[in-house]
């Protein structure tokens, strides 16, 4: 019996060392440390744009991102992260190919679904990249809970005149962004102008440092520091009313309720019925994202 439980050590220790040896293979010699921009969270999610393609001729580098790109000039923030990530991915490649020869590095985003250019590099030497140090990459805000800036926040019924769907322009288009938060947006694969507003409030809670499910279509968890929080999200249908029903109201409390969750948050492009200043009175776990208040949201985001 001893002999069999030194032998099964033996071969688990193996495992772990051949796994270790095939991370070291994957980050160009070293494991990525916890908290690093190359680190996925057990959702697979990375402030790391995703890399839909590479390749190198004439000694230019070619990196290609599925990231969104605005119309114009890209944003130096943007470009900055996406070059910067480029490079980072020329790194974790130079131990299985040869860049001795790569001269200039490009990073490429997408438009209508086409590559752009994000911008291009030179570097010092043939096959010499930047330190890491040097380059740029967002950090999530880690220290306040966007739940505490909610409090108080303004409620505003619709107008008078809302009447139809027509009423409500797309969310993102009325959000005022700042660089760092419009380009941690998009290098979640996240355009603001056009993103759904349970597509909006994942990519904005990841800003804030929540760890986001992969399925956020209408009730999902977000959990940060050890809490968890029950979230719901109420999208504007065609013939909807542009006001958040009490109907609907009363079930993301039924469901929080039920959730077992720390807090709640309810996010929708709807304007928020005056009644929610009530409900989150009786229940102060639990706040209303709605139109007039989304702003409110984002300027609590800190990104750096």
């Amino acid at each position: 019996m001893p002999a069999l439980i030194i032998a099964f050590a033996v071969v688990v220790a193996a495992v772990v060392i051949w796994w270790l040896f095939l991370r070291q293979s994957e980050t160009g010699g070293s494991v990525a440390p916890l908290g690093t921009p190359a680190q996925k969270d057990a959702d697979g999610f990375s402030l790391r744009p995703p890399v839909s393609d590479f390749h190198v001729e004439a000694g230019d580098a070619h990196v290609y991102f599925d990231v969104p790109m605005p119309e114009g000039d890209p944003d130096p923030v943007l470009a900055n992260i996406l070059l910067s990530a480029a490079i980072e991915t020329l790194r974790e490649k130079r131990s299985h190919l040869p860049l001795d020869g790569v001269n200039v590095v490009h990073a490429h985003g997408l438009r209508n679904g086409q590559p752009v250019s994000a911008g291009s590099i030179t570097l010092d030497g043939p096959g010499r990249l930047p330190d890491a140090s040097t380059l740029q990459a967002l950090d999530v805000q880690t220290e306040s809970d966007l739940f505490d800036s909610l409090e108080g926040a303004p409620a505003q019924a619709a107008p008078s005149d809302a009447g139809d769907e027509d009423v409500l322009v797309e969310l993102g288009n009325e959000l005022a962004l700042t660089s760092n938060v419009e380009a941690g947006l998009r290098t979640q694969g996240v355009d603001p102008a056009t993103a759904s507003t349970a597509v909006l409030a994942a990519g904005l809670l990841r800003l804030g440092g929540y760890t986001v499910p992969s399925d956020t279509s209408q009730t999902w968890t977000a959990t940060r520091g050890g809490q968890r929080t029950f979230i719901s999200v109420v999208e504007h249908q065609t013939g909807d009313h542009p006001t958040l029903s009490e109907k609907a109201v009363n079930q993301f409390l039924a469901q929080f309720s039920q959730s077992g969750a720390n807090q709640g948050l309810l996010f929708t492009p709807k304007f928020g019925p005056f009644l929610i200043y009530e409900k989150e009175r009786r229940q102060p776990r639990v706040r209303f994202i709605t139109r007039e208040r989304f702003q409110t949201f984002v300027n609590s985001i800190a990104v750096g």
